[in-house]
C-alpha cells in the first residue's frame, strides 16, 4: 500500500500514565470533538498570540511558547489546533499535568488534525500507523516523560477536563522539516513546491479555502536517477500509468479533511514549466488539495500557485 504525504514544506498513539498502553481506531477514538464545539479553522490567522498563554476549549495557535488550560468545569471535549509553516514540524512538551483519571479526564496528543471525525493526513496517507499517532494520558499529578513531535506542520491536543481548576501546561516549538511532505496551508494566497526526494511516498498540501490552482512547474514521472523517460512533451492525463510506477499529480476538493473521500478534479504527469491552460484548476469546496503520488522510481517536483477563484469563475462543490 502506498503512503500518502502532503508537500513541502504528519498520526495517533495512546499512552495512559501508570497503566498499560491503550490501542484504538478512529471509530472508537475516546476523545472526539463534537460538531457544536469544533472551530471554523478557516477563520484562524497567524496574527496574534493567546493572552498570557491561556487557551480556551477550542483554540488554534501558530506561535511557539507556553500555553496553559484551566478547566471551568465544562464536560465538553476540547481541542487545541497547532499549525506551523509548511516546512516545519510541531514539538509539544508537557510541563504540568493535573487531569484526574477517576473523573473521566484525559488529554491526547494527535500527530495531525482531526475535524468532524476526519483525519489529516488520513490513515492511508501517513508514514505511521494510527496507534503510533495518538497518545492519551491522565494522572494524579505526574507529567508525561516524553516530548511529542508531529510528522508534518500540524498537530493537536484533544482534552476532557471536567474538574474546575484542573488542566495542563505545555511548551510548543516549531522545528525545521528537512524533507517536508504533508502540510496544511493557512493562507489563501501563495506558492509552494512539493518534492518526493526520490522516495516512494505520496505528498499532499491541504489549503483550507476554495482555490484556483495553477501548476507552474511540473516534473513528475519523468526524471530518474539515471535517465529521463521518453515521456510525452508537456503535461498529460493519459500517460501517467504507462511509464514507471504510475507517478502523477492529483487535484482534489471537498468539505472535510480526509483526502480519501474528496472529489478528483484532475490528474496530470509529465514535464513542463509553462502556464498551460490544462494546468489550471478551480477548486470550489472548502478544502483544496494538491497531491503528488510517487513510486520512488523518479525525482518528482511540483511547484504551484494558489489564490481564491475570481468572481467570474464560480464553481460548484
Amino acid at each position: 500500500m502506498n503512503q500518502i504525504c502532503a508537500i513541502f514544506i504528519g498520526c495517533l498513539h495512546m499512552v495512559v500514565v501508570s497503566t498499560s498502553p491503550l490501542t484504538t481506531s478512529l471509530s472508537k477514538l475516546p476523545l472526539q470533538i463534537t460538531s457544536s464545539n469544533e472551530p471554523d479553522i478557516r477563520l484562524s490567522k497567524r496574527t496574534a498570540r493567546s493572552s498570557g498563554g491561556q487557551i480556551g476549549c477550542t483554540h488554534m495557535e501558530s506561535f511557539p511558547g507556553e500555553y496553559q488550560y484551566v478547566s471551568d468545569g465544562t464536560s465538553a471535549v476540547c481541542g487545541l489546533y497547532l499549525i506551523g509553516q509548511p516546512d516545519q514540524i510541531v514539538q509539544v512538551t508537557f510541563e504540568d499535568l493535573n487531569v484526574n483519571c477517576h473523573t473521566g479526564g484525559a488529554v491526547a496528543f494527535f500527530d495531525g488534525w482531526e475535524l468532524q471525525h476526519e483525519l489529516f493526513p488520513s490513515e492511508f496517507d501517513h508514514p505511521l500507523g494510527f496507534n503510533e499517532r495518538y497518545h492519551m494520558f491522565c494522572n494524579g499529578g505526574a507529567v508525561p516523560m516524553k516530548m511529542f513531535t508531529s510528522s508534518q506542520n500540524v498537530a493537536m491536543l484533544h482534552f476532557l477536563v471536567k474538574e474546575v481548576g484542573e488542566g495542563f501546561k505545555i511548551k510548543v516549538n516549531f522545528l525545521p522539516n528537512p524533507q517536508p511532505c504533508n502540510a496544511v496551508a493557512m493562507l489563501e494566497f501563495g506558492t509552494l513546491t512539493m518534492k518526493n526526494y526520490g522516495l516512494r511516498r505520496n505528498c499532499s498540501v491541504s489549503i483550507i479555502y476554495p482555490e484556483e490552482i495553477q501548476l507552474v512547474n511540473v516534473d513528475v514521472g519523468v526524471t530518474s536517477e539515471s535517465s529521463v523517460y521518453e515521456a510525452e512533451v508537456g503535461l498529460s492525463d493519459k500517460q501517467c500509468l504507462k511509464y514507471g510506477g504510475g507517478d502523477y499529480v492529483q487535484l482534489l476538493n471537498g468539505n472535510g479533511l480526509d483526502t480519501t473521500i474528496m472529489r478528483t478534479k484532475g490528474i496530470l504527469c509529465g514535464m513542463d514549466s509553462k502556464n498551460e491552460k490544462e494546468a489550471s484548476f478551480v477548486l470550489s469546496c472548502q478544502h483544496s488539495v494538491v497531491r503528488m503520488v510517487s513510486s520512488g522510481e523518479f525525482h518528482n517536483t511540483v511547484t504551484f500557485m494558489y489564490a481564491p477563484p475570481a468572481e467570474s469563475q464560480p464553481g460548484t462543490c
